[in-house]
Protein backbone atom coordinates (compact mmCIF):
# COMPACT_ATOMS: atom_id res chain seq x y z
CA UNK A 1 0.00 0.00 0.00
CA UNK A 2 1.31 3.15 -1.04
CA UNK A 3 1.66 6.49 1.02
CA UNK A 4 -1.07 8.28 -1.18
CA UNK A 5 -3.76 5.03 -0.16
CA UNK A 6 -2.96 5.97 3.31
CA UNK A 7 -3.81 9.27 3.38
CA UNK A 8 -6.95 8.26 1.19
CA UNK A 9 -7.94 5.77 3.83
CA UNK A 10 -7.69 8.12 6.25
CA UNK A 11 -10.03 10.91 4.89
CA UNK A 12 -12.63 8.13 4.35
CA UNK A 13 -12.71 7.40 7.90
CA UNK A 14 -14.15 10.85 8.48
CA UNK A 15 -16.14 11.26 5.75
CA UNK A 16 -14.28 13.01 3.31
CA UNK A 17 -12.17 12.65 0.52
CA UNK A 18 -8.21 13.21 -0.23
CA UNK A 19 -9.03 15.42 -3.27
CA UNK A 20 -8.06 18.33 -1.66
CA UNK A 21 -5.16 17.46 0.23
CA UNK A 22 -2.16 18.93 -0.96
CA UNK A 23 1.52 18.43 0.81
CA UNK A 24 4.05 21.45 1.09
CA UNK A 25 7.64 21.17 0.95
CA UNK A 26 9.06 24.14 3.09
CA UNK A 27 12.99 25.08 2.77
CA UNK A 28 14.16 25.70 6.37
CA UNK A 29 17.49 28.26 6.59
CA UNK A 30 19.62 26.71 9.07
CA UNK A 31 21.78 29.51 10.52
CA UNK A 32 25.11 27.34 10.48
CA UNK A 33 25.63 23.55 8.67
CA UNK A 34 24.82 20.55 9.94
CA UNK A 35 27.60 19.12 12.24
CA UNK A 36 29.97 16.18 9.85
CA UNK A 37 30.44 13.26 11.50
CA UNK A 38 34.17 12.82 12.53
CA UNK A 39 36.21 9.26 11.90
CA UNK A 40 36.63 8.03 14.80
CA UNK A 41 40.43 7.93 15.82
CA UNK A 42 42.45 4.20 15.28
CA UNK A 43 42.82 2.60 18.00
CA UNK A 44 46.37 2.96 19.38
CA UNK A 45 48.18 0.15 19.68
CA UNK A 46 49.78 -0.98 22.79
CA UNK A 47 53.61 -0.02 23.49
CA UNK A 48 54.88 -3.09 23.49
CA UNK A 49 53.86 -4.40 20.24
CA UNK A 50 55.20 -1.06 18.88
CA UNK A 51 58.53 -1.57 20.44
CA UNK A 52 58.31 -5.14 19.39
CA UNK A 53 57.67 -3.67 15.93
CA UNK A 54 60.70 -1.22 15.82
CA UNK A 55 62.49 -4.13 16.90
CA UNK A 56 61.71 -6.29 14.04
CA UNK A 57 62.02 -3.55 11.12
CA UNK A 58 66.03 -2.65 12.78
CA UNK A 59 66.51 -6.08 12.53
CA UNK A 60 65.43 -6.56 8.73
CA UNK A 61 67.73 -3.36 7.98
CA UNK A 62 71.23 -4.13 6.58
CA UNK A 63 74.07 -2.57 9.09
CA UNK A 64 76.51 -0.20 8.04
CA UNK A 65 79.91 -1.87 8.44
CA UNK A 66 81.78 1.42 8.92
CA UNK A 67 79.53 2.89 11.86
CA UNK A 68 77.87 -0.48 13.42
CA UNK A 69 74.56 0.01 15.28
CA UNK A 70 74.89 0.23 18.88
CA UNK A 71 71.54 -0.74 20.82
CA UNK A 72 70.56 1.31 23.35
CA UNK A 73 68.98 -0.69 26.16
CA UNK A 74 65.31 0.17 26.55
CA UNK A 75 62.69 -0.93 29.19
CA UNK A 76 59.49 -2.45 28.58
CA UNK A 77 56.28 -1.16 30.31
CA UNK A 78 53.50 -3.36 30.41
CA UNK A 79 50.28 -1.76 30.31
CA UNK A 80 48.86 -0.70 33.85
CA UNK A 81 52.26 -0.87 36.06
CA UNK A 82 52.77 2.27 37.74
CA UNK A 83 55.88 4.02 37.58
CA UNK A 84 57.79 4.82 40.99
CA UNK A 85 58.88 7.99 42.00
CA UNK A 86 61.30 8.48 44.26
CA UNK A 87 61.23 11.95 46.09
CA UNK A 88 64.30 14.43 45.47
CA UNK A 89 63.40 15.89 48.77
CA UNK A 90 64.84 14.72 51.90
CA UNK A 91 61.85 13.91 54.42
CA UNK A 92 63.01 16.63 57.49
CA UNK A 93 61.39 16.45 60.78
CA UNK A 94 60.27 19.13 62.78
CA UNK A 95 62.80 20.31 65.70
CA UNK A 96 61.73 20.24 68.85
CA UNK A 97 63.07 21.79 71.56
CA UNK A 98 63.47 20.04 74.97
CA UNK A 99 61.57 21.60 77.96
CA UNK A 100 62.58 21.52 80.91
CA UNK A 101 60.68 22.53 83.62
CA UNK A 102 60.57 21.56 87.60
CA UNK A 103 58.01 19.04 88.40
CA UNK A 104 54.94 20.56 90.82
CA UNK A 105 54.59 19.16 94.17
CA UNK A 106 52.24 18.18 95.72
CA UNK A 107 51.60 21.65 97.63
CA UNK A 108 52.18 23.08 94.13
CA UNK A 109 49.05 21.43 92.56
CA UNK A 110 46.53 22.89 95.67
CA UNK A 111 48.04 26.21 94.37
CA UNK A 112 45.36 28.14 92.09
CA UNK A 113 46.07 28.29 88.45
CA UNK A 114 45.79 31.76 88.47
CA UNK A 115 48.99 32.30 90.28
CA UNK A 116 50.80 29.57 88.57
CA UNK A 117 50.28 31.19 85.34
CA UNK A 118 51.48 34.43 87.05
CA UNK A 119 54.88 32.81 88.03
CA UNK A 120 55.11 31.11 84.61
CA UNK A 121 54.99 34.47 82.93
CA UNK A 122 57.33 35.52 85.65
CA UNK A 123 59.78 33.29 84.90
CA UNK A 124 59.46 33.96 81.56
CA UNK A 125 60.14 37.48 81.75
CA UNK A 126 63.22 36.93 84.00
CA UNK A 127 64.69 34.62 81.24
CA UNK A 128 64.33 37.35 78.39
CA UNK A 129 66.00 39.97 80.31
CA UNK A 130 68.52 37.32 80.95
CA UNK A 131 69.03 36.75 77.26
CA UNK A 132 69.36 40.18 76.91
CA UNK A 133 72.63 40.52 78.48
CA UNK A 134 74.20 37.26 78.76
CA UNK A 135 78.29 38.19 78.62
CA UNK A 136 77.61 40.78 81.50
CA UNK A 137 78.90 40.05 84.51
CA UNK A 138 77.83 41.45 87.79
CA UNK A 139 80.13 43.66 90.00
CA UNK A 140 81.45 42.02 93.08
CA UNK A 141 80.16 44.27 95.95
CA UNK A 142 82.86 43.67 98.71
CA UNK A 143 79.98 44.61 101.53
CA UNK A 144 77.82 41.85 103.27
CA UNK A 145 73.68 42.67 101.70
CA UNK A 146 71.20 41.52 103.71
CA UNK A 147 67.69 41.52 101.82
CA UNK A 148 64.63 41.41 103.68
CA UNK A 149 61.76 40.03 101.48
CA UNK A 150 57.96 38.79 102.59
CA UNK A 151 55.27 37.04 100.20
CA UNK A 152 52.46 38.98 102.50
CA UNK A 153 52.39 42.41 103.77
CA UNK A 154 52.22 43.58 106.90
CA UNK A 155 54.48 41.78 108.34
CA UNK A 156 57.13 44.50 109.87
CA UNK A 157 59.87 43.74 107.42
CA UNK A 158 60.81 47.52 107.44
CA UNK A 159 60.55 48.09 110.80
CA UNK A 160 63.03 45.04 111.19
CA UNK A 161 65.33 46.95 108.53
CA UNK A 162 65.35 49.93 110.33
CA UNK A 163 65.94 47.71 113.50
CA UNK A 164 69.17 45.88 111.61
CA UNK A 165 70.22 49.28 110.20
CA UNK A 166 70.07 50.91 114.11
CA UNK A 167 72.40 47.39 115.54
CA UNK A 168 74.10 45.57 112.98
CA UNK A 169 77.65 47.47 112.42
CA UNK A 170 81.01 46.03 111.81
CA UNK A 171 83.59 47.50 113.64
CA UNK A 172 84.64 50.89 111.66
CA UNK A 173 82.69 49.86 108.96
CA UNK A 174 79.17 51.89 107.82
CA UNK A 175 75.78 50.58 107.77
CA UNK A 176 73.56 51.60 104.63
CA UNK A 177 69.78 51.03 104.53
CA UNK A 178 68.45 51.22 100.70
CA UNK A 179 64.33 51.23 100.42
CA UNK A 180 63.44 49.78 97.36
CA UNK A 181 59.80 49.82 98.02
CA UNK A 182 57.60 51.64 96.16
CA UNK A 183 56.20 52.40 99.26
CA UNK A 184 58.91 54.87 100.71
CA UNK A 185 58.10 54.21 104.41
CA UNK A 186 62.07 53.40 105.64
CA UNK A 187 62.86 56.77 106.41
CA UNK A 188 60.42 57.34 108.94
CA UNK A 189 61.61 54.08 110.87
CA UNK A 190 65.14 55.62 111.02
CA UNK A 191 64.29 58.98 112.23
CA UNK A 192 64.48 60.97 108.98
CA UNK A 193 61.34 63.46 107.93
CA UNK A 194 61.90 63.74 104.22
CA UNK A 195 62.13 60.97 102.21
CA UNK A 196 61.02 62.99 98.52
CA UNK A 197 65.02 62.53 97.23
CA UNK A 198 65.87 59.45 96.81
CA UNK A 199 67.60 56.38 94.08
CA UNK A 200 64.31 56.67 91.78
CA UNK A 201 64.86 60.96 92.04
CA UNK A 202 68.98 59.94 90.84
CA UNK A 203 68.64 57.93 87.69
CA UNK A 204 66.47 61.00 86.66
CA UNK A 205 68.65 63.85 87.69
CA UNK A 206 71.63 62.22 87.18
CA UNK A 207 73.32 62.36 90.25
CA UNK A 208 74.84 59.37 92.14
CA UNK A 209 73.72 57.33 95.18
CA UNK A 210 76.56 58.74 97.08
CA UNK A 211 74.74 62.25 97.29
CA UNK A 212 71.54 61.09 98.61
CA UNK A 213 72.78 59.38 101.20
CA UNK A 214 71.17 60.78 104.43
CA UNK A 215 71.82 60.03 108.41
CA UNK A 216 69.84 58.43 110.55
CA UNK A 217 69.36 56.17 113.66
CA UNK A 218 72.61 55.31 115.06
CA UNK A 219 74.88 56.55 112.35
CA UNK A 220 73.05 54.24 110.07
CA UNK A 221 72.93 55.75 106.32
CA UNK A 222 69.66 55.48 104.60
CA UNK A 223 69.01 56.18 100.63
CA UNK A 224 65.39 56.20 100.15
CA UNK A 225 63.24 55.49 97.54
CA UNK A 226 61.96 58.98 96.99
CA UNK A 227 58.76 60.11 95.95
CA UNK A 228 58.72 59.82 91.84
CA UNK A 229 56.27 60.49 89.23
CA UNK A 230 54.97 57.98 87.09
CA UNK A 231 57.73 58.61 84.77
CA UNK A 232 60.04 58.56 86.70
CA UNK A 233 58.90 55.39 87.95
CA UNK A 234 58.71 54.03 84.46
CA UNK A 235 61.89 54.82 83.82
CA UNK A 236 63.48 53.40 86.75
CA UNK A 237 61.82 49.93 86.31
CA UNK A 238 63.22 49.89 82.69
CA UNK A 239 66.42 50.22 83.89
CA UNK A 240 65.98 47.26 85.85
CA UNK A 241 64.51 45.20 83.57
CA UNK A 242 67.14 46.20 80.73
CA UNK A 243 69.88 45.30 83.29
CA UNK A 244 69.98 42.48 85.46
CA UNK A 245 72.94 43.39 87.59
CA UNK A 246 71.50 47.21 87.71
CA UNK A 247 71.50 46.80 91.48
CA UNK A 248 75.06 45.51 91.95
CA UNK A 249 76.98 48.58 89.49
CA UNK A 250 74.72 50.76 91.68
CA UNK A 251 76.33 49.40 95.04
CA UNK A 252 79.74 49.01 93.32
CA UNK A 253 79.52 53.18 92.41
CA UNK A 254 79.20 53.63 96.37
CA UNK A 255 82.85 51.57 97.13
CA UNK A 256 81.99 49.52 99.88
CA UNK A 257 84.33 48.21 101.90
CA UNK A 258 84.74 44.38 104.11
CA UNK A 259 83.33 46.11 106.89
CA UNK A 260 80.03 47.22 105.52
CA UNK A 261 76.77 46.49 105.98
CA UNK A 262 74.00 46.82 103.19
CA UNK A 263 70.65 46.35 104.38
CA UNK A 264 67.90 45.98 101.55
CA UNK A 265 63.85 46.81 102.14
CA UNK A 266 62.42 45.07 99.62
CA UNK A 267 58.53 45.32 98.26
CA UNK A 268 55.96 42.38 99.00
CA UNK A 269 56.08 39.71 96.61
CA UNK A 270 57.76 39.15 93.25
CA UNK A 271 58.97 42.53 91.63
CA UNK A 272 61.64 43.85 89.48
CA UNK A 273 63.10 45.59 92.59
CA UNK A 274 63.24 41.30 94.49
CA UNK A 275 64.85 40.13 91.54
CA UNK A 276 67.69 43.05 91.76
CA UNK A 277 68.20 42.60 95.68
CA UNK A 278 68.21 38.97 95.09
CA UNK A 279 71.29 39.03 92.49
CA UNK A 280 73.31 40.72 95.32
CA UNK A 281 72.37 39.57 98.54
CA UNK A 282 74.50 37.18 100.43
CA UNK A 283 71.90 37.02 103.03
CA UNK A 284 67.68 36.51 102.52
CA UNK A 285 65.81 37.01 105.42
CA UNK A 286 62.15 36.07 104.94
CA UNK A 287 59.90 38.01 106.93
CA UNK A 288 56.91 36.27 108.27
CA UNK A 289 54.70 35.88 111.14
CA UNK A 290 52.50 33.32 113.23
CA UNK A 291 49.48 33.26 110.95
CA UNK A 292 47.63 31.08 108.63
CA UNK A 293 47.77 33.38 105.50
CA UNK A 294 51.93 34.03 105.75
CA UNK A 295 52.40 29.80 106.63
CA UNK A 296 50.54 29.70 103.30
CA UNK A 297 52.08 32.01 101.54
CA UNK A 298 55.22 30.47 102.53
CA UNK A 299 55.92 27.62 99.56
CA UNK A 300 54.80 30.90 97.14
CA UNK A 301 58.18 32.56 98.87
CA UNK A 302 60.40 29.80 98.39
CA UNK A 303 59.64 28.97 94.53
CA UNK A 304 60.40 32.55 94.32
CA UNK A 305 63.77 32.35 96.00
CA UNK A 306 64.94 29.32 94.32
CA UNK A 307 63.75 30.35 90.83
CA UNK A 308 66.00 33.51 91.15
CA UNK A 309 68.70 33.12 88.10
CA UNK A 310 71.16 34.89 89.37
CA UNK A 311 71.51 34.26 93.06
CA UNK A 312 74.84 33.87 94.40
CA UNK A 313 75.70 30.71 95.30
CA UNK A 314 76.98 31.77 98.23
CA UNK A 315 74.11 33.30 99.50
CA UNK A 316 72.12 31.69 103.04
CA UNK A 317 68.21 32.21 102.93
CA UNK A 318 66.72 32.00 106.82
CA UNK A 319 63.32 32.92 108.29
CA UNK A 320 62.14 35.46 110.97
CA UNK A 321 59.06 34.83 112.62
CA UNK A 322 57.84 38.44 113.74
CA UNK A 323 54.76 39.77 115.59
CA UNK A 324 54.33 37.04 117.46
CA UNK A 325 52.23 37.30 120.35
CA UNK A 326 52.83 34.44 123.14
CA UNK A 327 49.30 35.19 124.87
CA UNK A 328 47.52 33.59 122.36
CA UNK A 329 47.41 30.02 122.46
CA UNK A 330 46.66 29.64 118.30
CA UNK A 331 49.86 31.71 117.57
CA UNK A 332 52.04 29.48 119.93
CA UNK A 333 50.68 26.80 118.04
CA UNK A 334 51.10 28.00 114.71
CA UNK A 335 54.92 28.57 116.38
CA UNK A 336 55.50 24.90 116.40
CA UNK A 337 54.21 24.34 112.83
CA UNK A 338 56.79 27.10 111.43
CA UNK A 339 59.72 25.20 113.45
CA UNK A 340 59.22 21.90 112.60
CA UNK A 341 58.37 23.34 108.60
CA UNK A 342 61.60 25.86 108.79
CA UNK A 343 63.63 23.99 110.78
CA UNK A 344 67.21 25.17 111.12
CA UNK A 345 66.65 27.95 108.63
CA UNK A 346 64.43 29.82 111.48
CA UNK A 347 67.21 32.20 112.45
CA UNK A 348 64.75 34.28 115.30
CA UNK A 349 61.61 34.94 116.50
CA UNK A 350 60.87 39.17 117.67
CA UNK A 351 57.64 39.24 119.80
CA UNK A 352 54.49 41.34 119.20
CA UNK A 353 55.37 44.86 120.69
CA UNK A 354 53.27 48.11 120.48
CA UNK A 355 56.22 50.33 121.92
CA UNK A 356 58.18 50.24 118.19
CA UNK A 357 54.82 51.82 116.79
CA UNK A 358 54.73 54.59 119.28
CA UNK A 359 58.48 55.34 118.47
CA UNK A 360 57.64 55.65 115.07
CA UNK A 361 54.75 58.08 116.09
CA UNK A 362 57.15 60.10 118.08
CA UNK A 363 60.34 60.31 115.92
CA UNK A 364 62.30 58.17 118.38
CA UNK A 365 64.96 54.90 118.29
CA UNK A 366 63.19 52.65 120.31
CA UNK A 367 66.76 50.91 120.78
CA UNK A 368 67.74 53.60 122.00
CA UNK A 369 65.74 53.54 124.89
CA UNK A 370 67.74 52.85 128.47
CA UNK A 371 65.14 50.39 129.28
CA UNK A 372 64.84 48.31 126.26
CA UNK A 373 61.64 45.96 126.00
CA UNK A 374 61.72 42.66 124.94
CA UNK A 375 61.86 42.88 121.31
CA UNK A 376 64.51 45.38 120.91
CA UNK A 377 66.54 42.68 123.13
CA UNK A 378 65.30 40.25 120.30
CA UNK A 379 66.60 42.99 117.53
CA UNK A 380 69.60 43.30 118.90
CA UNK A 381 70.35 39.19 119.62
CA UNK A 382 69.32 38.51 115.68
CA UNK A 383 71.67 41.46 114.84
CA UNK A 384 74.51 39.77 116.84
CA UNK A 385 73.99 36.50 114.93
CA UNK A 386 73.94 38.26 111.78
CA UNK A 387 77.66 39.80 112.66
CA UNK A 388 78.76 36.10 113.69
CA UNK A 389 78.31 34.80 110.65
CA UNK A 390 79.71 37.61 108.59
CA UNK A 391 82.95 37.56 111.03
CA UNK A 392 83.38 34.11 110.23
CA UNK A 393 83.03 34.46 107.14
CA UNK A 394 85.59 36.92 106.25
CA UNK A 395 87.63 34.74 108.53
CA UNK A 396 87.11 31.40 106.15
CA UNK A 397 87.87 33.49 103.05
CA UNK A 398 91.40 34.84 104.71
CA UNK A 399 92.00 31.31 105.64
CA UNK A 400 91.55 29.87 102.01
CA UNK A 401 93.29 32.30 100.70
Amino acid sequence: MSHKDDISNLFRRFGATSDSYHEFETPFDYPCAAPQKMPLPAEPAYLPEVVAQVVENMAAEPQNEQAPFKSLPFSVVTPGAQPVVQSVIPAVEPSRRDIEAPLMSSGDVATPLRHLLAEVALARQAEMHAQLQPDACAPKCKAHVVALVSAKGGVGKSTLGAGLASSLHLGAGKTLAIDLDPQNALHYHLGIESGAVGLGSTCAQGTTWADKLQQGFDDAQLLPYGVLSDDERCALERDMSQDRHWLARQLASLDLGESDVVILDTPTGRSLYLEQALDVADQVIVVTTADAASFIALDQMDRLIDSALTRPESSVCNYVVNQFDARREFSRDMLEVLKRRLGGQLLGVIALDNTLGESLAYGRNPLASPHASAVCQEMALLAKQLKARFQNAAVSAMSAL
